[in-house]
């Protein structure tokens, strides 16, 4: 085991970590890049300083084509949660995510040994024995990378990869919401990348039922005022209501675009904006709940269950989430005007 200074959070970390049972680590459900990358750097790390056994939990599906790319090509495997036993005795690290929160498969009751995220807090963690909550940031891929880079551990190419393309999604290439940290951890990462594979993984090629899905997106859309929004049918994967959410926010007339899609019985909301002075997270929550959503000052997401008896079934559910947002967005009572 390398030496690693005990009053660092790298050797808190290592500390918590220690002992015979094998660690799991629990992104969310349907992880994006940031949340692959940063499991993919615990188990790393657990790997090279405590020679211990880890595995990534999988609570949900990987669906869009980057995302599966990048699966592939940097050899990142997950497990299905079902196959695991997650238990009082289980040690747990939740990486871009927090216990309690609909985006985790975490079970209830269940206090995780580890928690890394770059969100704000939601609740109180006192009885996390390792919490890095670090919500100034980026990208939690960012905190892994200070984590790899105290640990003098060699950097391979494919997790050096790997956190650069978590960083870069999640601040779209430095230019939403990066700190000087999330620069100086892409700058330290780049020339350990495979170039290749990056380029591989940023152009993955996607099948026409990907177009046919935007097509639909964009004849639904509706500007009310400087908001607009899409509501999307079944989806095939939940992270395309977030890659429509963000295709949408580059329209030059709007200050904020949302993207609501049905998959697995839930609605899925993805939210954002160019304003700097309300943050995304905030309203998202007022929409849907405290425990529903989250996120930061320009990106959200959350996701609801549909109860069968509302009215109009998913489409009522879906138009009640829009309403519920206009009015937060001060749009309630501005004229819906189709995007094309």
């Amino acid at each position: 085991m390398a030496s690693i200074a005990p009053k660092s959070m790298l050797g808190e970390l290592l500390q918590v970590l220690e002992g015979p049972a094998p660690l799991i680590i629990l992104p969310h459900d349907n992880p994006d890049p940031d949340s692959l990358a940063s499991a993919a750097a615990l188990k790393y790390l657990a790997q090279k300083l405590l020679g211990k056994d880890a595995v990534i939990a999988q609570g949900g599906i990987v669906g869009r084509a980057e995302n599966r790319a990048m699966l592939t090509y940097l050899s990142i495997d997950l497990r299905p949660v079902s196959e695991l036993s997650l238990g009082a005795g289980s040690l747990v690290a939740l990486v871009d995510t927090q216990p309690g929160r609909i985006n985790n498969s975490l079970p209830r009751g269940i206090i995780p040994a580890v928690v890394i995220d770059h969100h704000p807090a939601y609740g109180d963690y006192h009885q996390v024995p390792f919490l890095d909550l670090r919500d100034e940031y980026g990208a939690t891929s960012t905190i892994l990378t200070e984590y790899v880079r105290e640990s003098h551990v060699d950097l391979e190419s494919k997790l050096a990869t790997a956190l650069f393309y978590g960083i870069s999604a999640e601040t779209q290439d430095l230019g939403r919401e990066a700190t000087p940290a999330d620069i100086a951890a892409a700058q330290f990462l780049y020339p350990y990348t495979n170039k290749r594979r990056l380029a591989k993984i940023e152009n993955a090629r996607v099948p026409r039922v990907y177009f046919r899905a935007f097509h639909e997106a964009i004849e639904r859309a509706m500007i009310y005022d400087r908001v607009v929004v899409s509501i999307l049918p079944q989806v095939q994967y939940p992270d395309m209501v977030a890659e429509v959410a963000d295709f949408l926010l580059r329209l030059d007339e709007v200050e904020w675009a949302c993207a609501i899609g049905t998959f697995g019985g839930n609605l899925h909301v993805s939210l954002r904006t160019t304003e700097r002075d309300v943050n995304a997270g905030d309203v998202l929550q007022q929409v849907l709940g405290s425990d529903s959503a989250g996120g930061h000052d320009m990106t959200a997401g959350g996701r609801m269950r549909i109860d069968p008896a509302t009215p109009g079934g998913e489409a009522g559910a879906a138009e009640g989430v829009r309403a519920r947002l206009l009015e937060q967005l001060d749009a309630a009572a501005a004229a819906a005007r189709p995007l094309v």
